[in-house]
């Protein structure tokens, strides 16, 4: 059964990786959209079908403060750890991470999961 509302992932990153990762999420059944200027975050934010949002690091590191005010889940992927990072990690309840280069069937599963509401552990998804 379908919901009502279809959620979708928000992505804010360089055009071309926002395309890429667009398009792998739509061909595995998630809706997705890109966000290509911060200009309008506060307005895409407050969008009710946002169900997760993509990222890199450090590339779109503010809008991580916006995304936990909304309590929206996010994704952020990223080269290497810095403390930096680590130290952001511990403030956020709701942020996943990802080093890459990513696996793109557990990149799925976790945006999956997300955009439906299921539970996801940290652990399951943080240090790949």
């Amino acid at each position: 059964m379908k919901n009502q509302r279809t959620r979708k992932a928000l992505i804010y990153d360089e055009a071309g990786f926002s395309r890429v990762c667009s398009a792998i999420l739509e061909i595995s059944g998630c809706a997705a959209d890109v966000m290509g200027e911060h200009l309008d975050a506060p307005q895409r934010l407050n969008n009710s079908d946002v169900g997760v949002f993509i990222t890199s690091y450090p590339y779109g590191a503010f809008m991580l403060d916006e995304v936990r005010k909304r309590s929206i889940p996010a994704i952020v992927l990223i080269d290497n750890l810095d403390e930096r990072f680590i130290d952001m990690l511990q403030t956020y309840d709701n942020l996943y991470y990802m080093i890459k280069p990513l696996d793109y069937d557990k990149f799925k599963v976790l945006v999956r999961q997300l955009l439906n509401g299921f539970p996801v552990s940290r652990e399951d998804f943080s240090i790949i």
